[in-house]
This record gives C-alpha cells, sequence and structure tokens, in this order.
C-alpha cells in the first residue's frame, strides 16, 4: 500500500526521515519498496495570477498571457490551453525549473515570434493526473480571502511536499493494510500514542450518551 508520510504524521508523532521511517518500517517486518519524493514534482512552480489574456497574433490556438508571479516584473507566457484567461490563479513553472513527470526543462523560448518565460501547468504535467483537458485553476476565493498569493510554492496547495511510501506486509499482518495500521506500528516502534481519527457518527453517539446522561 502506498503511505503519506503527512497523513501519517497526523495519527502518530515522530521525526524519522523518509529513509530512516522505511528502515524501521523493515525492521518490523515490512518491504518498502520504493520512496516517492514529491516534493520533485513541483520544484519551482509557484502561483500566477493572470493578468491579461490576448490571443497569439500568429497561431489561433496559443495565448498571449501576462503573468504575476510574484517577481518584481509580470512574466509573458505563451500557452495552448483553451480554459486560460485573465484574473485566474495557476501553477507557473518558472524559468530553470524542471518538471520530472514530463521531462521537461522550463527555458526561456520563443512560439511563433512571441517571447515565453515559463509554463501555465496542468494536473498530468505536475504528476497528479494521467490526463488533463487543460491548465489547472486554483479557487479564487482563496486568492480574495489571501489564502494564495503570487509566487507562492504550489507544493503545499496541491498536496506535493509529501513523500510517499510504497510498503507490503506479508500476509499474515492485515492490520497493517490501512493507514492507522501503519501508524499503530510506528507508534509502538517510538513509544508515542496514537492519534485515531474520530467519525462524526461517533461524535454524534458521544453527545447523545451525554445528553442522555
Amino acid at each position: 500500500m502506498r503511505v503519506s508520510v503527512n497523513w501519517l504524521k497526523e495519527l502518530v508523532e515522530f521525526d524519522f526521515s523518509p529513509e530512516a521511517l522505511a528502515d524501521a518500517l523493515t525492521m518490523a517486518g515490512f518491504e518498502v519498496e520504493d520512496i516517492e519524493d514529491r516534493q520533485s514534482w513541483a520544484d519551482g512552480v509557484v502561483v500566477g495570477r493572470v493578468l491579461a489574456r490576448e490571443p497569439h497574433p500568429d497561431a489561433e490556438k496559443l495565448s498571449v498571457c501576462t503573468v504575476d508571479i510574484g517577481a518584481a516584473e509580470n512574466s509573458t507566457i505563451v500557452c495552448g490551453a483553451a480554459n486560460v484567461g485573465a484574473d485566474m490563479c495557476v501553477p507557473v513553472a518558472t524559468v530553470g525549473s524542471y518538471l520530472p513527470k514530463v521531462d521537461l526543462k522550463i527555458k526561456p523560448r520563443e512560439l511563433r515570434g512571441v517571447p515565453s518565460a515559463g509554463m501555465i501547468c496542468s494536473l498530468s504535467e505536475l504528476g497528479l493526473a494521467k490526463d488533463s483537458e487543460g491548465i489547472y485553476i486554483f479557487d479564487e476565493a482563496g486568492f480574495d480571502r489571501g489564502d494564495i498569493a503570487a509566487g507562492q510554492d504550489v507544493r503545499p496547495l496541491l498536496g506535493l511536499n509529501d513523500f510517499v511510501l510504497d510498503v507490503t506486509s506479508t500476509a499474515n499482518r492485515a492490520d497493517a493494510l490501512s493507514m492507522v495500521g501503519i501508524a499503530r506500528e510506528i507508534a509502538a516502534i517510538t513509544g508515542n500514542p496514537l492519534k485515531l481519527p474520530v467519525s462524526d457518527t461517533a461524535a454524534g453517539q458521544e453527545r447523545q450518551t451525554k445528553v442522555g446522561a
């Protein structure tokens, strides 16, 4: 099963690195087949706010976008997505960044005579979807509330500030085929308490019991 380190930390406290966590689970009888560093999928990708979108003068399916990426100057980015528009908040791979899921290094370039510095990304280009029909668009309300801002690292917003372990358990360890099961194992290793999630149903029953009492 695939184990999110961030999610695991919500269930039990530990200060293991992903590698040390894999070693601890291996010593407990599990097999860790892979450690997936999701942080690398979007290193250098930031929130951009599209200030203006104009049709490309020499390509019907391309748009020329002026994008605020939190830098001293706005960026001009040529985009081929049909769903791009002004006042959108989007993930932007900045010049110099590398997108490993599509094996693409972002460089300044010219597209049909128009300079372009950066790339507005879809979820598939960030490794979060197999296919994408267009670019990803952040909730505009988040920008209005100040939850997101131009130039902000997109990884915490997209759940990419995480490591994922591919863990295999033996046939006699069906108890470990869940996040809670793995967290219980880490709690036993570290001696730290397990913090089980409380379901809405359980919370409601507890309130009814107190009222009845």
